[in-house]
Parts: C-alpha cells; structure tokens; sequence
C-alpha cells in the first residue's frame, strides 16, 4: 500500500515537473527572436569593418584578373557562379557619408555586379559618391565572413576560407550521419553530389555558393544531431540549422537542405527505434518546421528593414521579387507544368560528365541494396526505403513553385537532382543496415552489410 502510494506521489510529481507545451512553446519562440536579433548584431559588426582596405584588395584583384567574369566555365562540366561573387564582395560597400554601422546594417548598401562592378569599385577607391543599392531582401549574413577577411586577405583569402568551410562542414555532416545510422548510409546519402556535380570546384570559381554549401552541411549536421536525441532537440537543431541557412543564402538550392534534413530524420529515427510511426512523425514534422524557420527568418530580415525604412516601400520591394521569382515572365521560359524539373535534370545530364555514370550506379546500387534488405527483413522492407525516401518530393515541387528561379538558375540548381539521388541511395541502405532490439540488454545494435549471418528482426 505505502509502496503504491509511493510510486504515485512520484509519478505526479515527474508530471508536475515536465515543462509544459505551452512552456516549452515560449522557450522555442523566445529563442526564435534572440537568434534573430543576433543576426541583425552580427550584420553591424560586418559593417563595422572599414570600406578602405576591401577596396584596395578588390582593386588589386581587378588588375589581376581575378574579380569576376561572370558565367565563365568552372572546368567541371559546369558554369561558375562568378556573378553571385562580385554581388557578395560587393555587399556593404557604398554607403553614405556619415552613416553609422547600424545604419548600414538596416539597408545594407550594395554595388552593381560583375558588369558594371569594376567602375563602383574604382570610383569608390578614388573617393568618389557612392553608387549602391539597398540589399535587405536577403539577410547578407555573408558578410560577417566577406568582409573582414577581404579587408585582411582579399579575394584570394575568400576563396580559401570558403574552401576550409566547405571541407568542415562536409566532414561533420559525413560523421554526425554515420555516427547515428552507418558508414554505408552517411555513404550513400553523401557520394552522389560530390560524384556528379561541381560542388568542389566552388571555392575557386564560385565561392559564394560554398559557403551556402557549407551551411547546407551544417544544417543537416545538426538535424542528424537533433535526430539523437529528444523531440525538443531535434525541432531545435532543425529550426538553427535552416535560420543559418537563410541568414548566409541569396536564394541558392533550399530544396536541398529541406531534402535533406527530413531524410536525416527520418532515418536517424527509424534507426533509433525501428517504427515507422514515429520515423513519419520525424520526417514530416521537420519537413514542415524546417520550411517554417528558413521563412520567418527571412520575413525577420523584412521586418527589421521595415521598422526603419517603412512598411510600404519594402513590402512593395519584397513583393516584386517574390512574384518575379515564382512567375515572372522571360520569353524564353517554359511555364507548362513540369518544364523546370525538366530543365534541372536535363541540364545535369548534358553537363556533369559523370552524372550518367552514377545515376547508373545509384540504380544498381539501390537494386541490391532492397534485396539485400528484403532477404533480411522481408518485403516490409521495400517500403520501409519508400518511406524513408519520400523526402525526394520536395526538390519537384521547389523547382515548380518557384519556375522562374529554377530555369534562370539551373546551373547551379541542378545540384538538387543527384542529392535525390542520393536520398533515395540512402533511404535504400538504411532499410538494409538497421538497427535491431538485443533480447538480453534491450539495446539497438547495428547490423553491417559485411555480416549477414546477423538476421534483422523486424
């Protein structure tokens, strides 16, 4: 009798303990807005750097030949990105005289691209007036990286900052994905991009798509993380790694970080626990959370702006690039229903060398790596891989909602169709090297392709 009055008084007082919903609520949103405000922070600390020294520096890259061109060949199949560089190192430069860090920060001052980008910056080194643009439809992020080391490295030292990011994040994303499901999913899910796109030549031609690269790393990096853990870790990690995302990105491949971390979910939690219920749950709410963050943080970068330059004239400014990015007219634009999915991968496929080759091997591959998991599982397994690799719809339905954005930018956006590839690679090995219950201590042990005498018990 004492011992069951006991075990209530504890039970109610655990419950009593738990932070509630509501709570729990508050800290997320509460976190949601410190994190925005420290952006915004980071962008005046940016600021704060002086004009003089990056101008010097991207004169000497002028003279050597190194600041731009845009849409030269990037030597792996590809077109570089040189264009987004002379937009980015050209962010923050031009302000107006006796305008504090903050003030910058607000508007965020801009020269002209690549075309015209040379005559900005000559005129600025001679003290010329400033010739810039307000670029707060983007959070430009990339500028607490940019700017301080092109006033200390230039152009040159960009470059290989933004290779060292792009190597770190591939490395901890590899790793935290290994460590949660197996070296043969992490390999699965990883090969096919690095295989068959010209992610590695963007520190050199491109670097201002490695660094959202690196952050595309990273935010999956921390929903793998988040996946081991708790359903609070894993909404947190989701929602920092896509506000990371959206605070460094003009605009680039987000189809692919989404992808990507509802089938790291997914997985980690099918892994974890063998149940598909909860591997649904998993998947689907990252799949709307992570969305959700990379949105509300880009409408924070809009509403900061708004406070200060008014409400009217940046909704008019924000309105016509959205209706621009998702409908706007080229006459050489195909608007039927299908036609960027198209253009993406067909643009993949005449351009990447080597992309015939592993959509070649990603389909044997994944053909033996079902009967491998049907011999050890049984036919469930094959929709336990369709389950896990239903995450692959969001590249589709990217490149059609927004049709413009995917056909202008196909060059790089194509990037997206082998890390389907690849989701589908994974999904295939996760449902062969699964977890299964050890009937003596009740933990999960890993089962290796390498040792099939160890039968999976679904």
């Amino acid at each position: 009798m004492g011992n069951g009055s006991t075990s209530r008084a504890e039970l109610s007082l655990r419950l009593r303990r738990r932070p509630s919903l509501l709570r729990v609520s508050g800290y997320f949103v509460g976190g949601f807005v410190a994190l925005q405000i420290v952006f915004f922070l980071f962008l005046v600390v940016g600021q704060a750097v002086p004009d003089r020294p990056i101008l010097t520096h991207l004169i000497h890259s002028i003279n050597a030949g190194t600041y731009g061109p845009a849409s030269t060949p990037d030597r792996m199949g590809g077109t570089s990105d040189a264009f987004t560089e002379c937009v980015v190192v050209g962010t923050g430069l031009g302000s107006n005289p006796g305008e504090s860090a903050f003030d910058r920060a607000v508007y965020m001052p801009r020269i002209s691209n690549c075309a015209r980008g040379v005559e900005d910056i000559r005129l600025l080194a001679a003290g010329g007036d400033p010739v810039n643009g307000d670029y707060y439809k983007y959070w430009a992020g990339y500028t607490i990286i940019t700017r301080p080391v092109l006033a200390l490295a230039g152009m040159d030292g960009v470059r290989i900052v933004a290779g060292a990011m792009l190597l770190g994040s591939l490395v901890l994303a590899f790793s935290q994905v290994a460590r949660r499901t197996s070296k043969y999913a992490a390999i699965a899910l990883m090969a096919p991009v690095l295989l068959a796109t010209n992610i590695m030549s963007t520190p050199s031609t491109s670097f201002s798509q490695a660094i959202s690269l690196s952050f595309i790393f990273l935010s999956t990096a921390l929903v793998a993380w988040g996946a081991g853990g708790g359903r609070a870790r894993l909404a947190g990690s989701t929602i920092l790694g896509a506000a990371l995302f959206c605070f460094v990105d003009l605009l680039t491949t987000p189809a692919i970080p989404w992808a990507l971390a509802s089938a790291v979910a997914a997985a980690v939690t099918y892994h974890r626990f063998g149940k598909l219920t909860g591997t649904v749950a998993a998947g689907v709410g990252v799949a709307v959370l992570w969305p959700l963050s990379f949105f509300l943080t880009w409408a924070s970068r809009w509403v900061i702006a708004a406070l200060f330059l008014g409400w009217n004239e940046v909704t008019t400014f924000v309105r016509g690039n959205v209706e621009y990015r998702t409908a706007g007219k080229e006459t050489w634009l195909d608007t039927a229903f299908g036609a960027p999915t198209k253009a993406n991968a067909l643009y993949w496929l005449n351009h990447v060398p080597t992309s015939r080759l592993v959509l070649l091997a990603v389909l044997l591959l994944g053909a033996v790596t079902l009967l491998v998991a049907v011999r050890r599982g049984g036919v469930r397994r094959i929709g336990v891989a369709m389950v896990l690799a239903l995450p692959v719809l969001v590249v589709p339905v990217w490149y059609e909602a927004l049709s413009n954005h995917s056909q202008i930018h196909a060059f790089f956006t194509y990037r997206a169709v082998p890390v389907a590839l690849g989701i589908c690679l994974f999904a295939c090995a996760i449902a062969m090297v699964e977890r299964r219950r050890d009937a003596g201590t009740g933990r999960h042990e890993a089962v290796a392709p390498a040792e099939p005498q160890k039968e999976s018990v679904s």
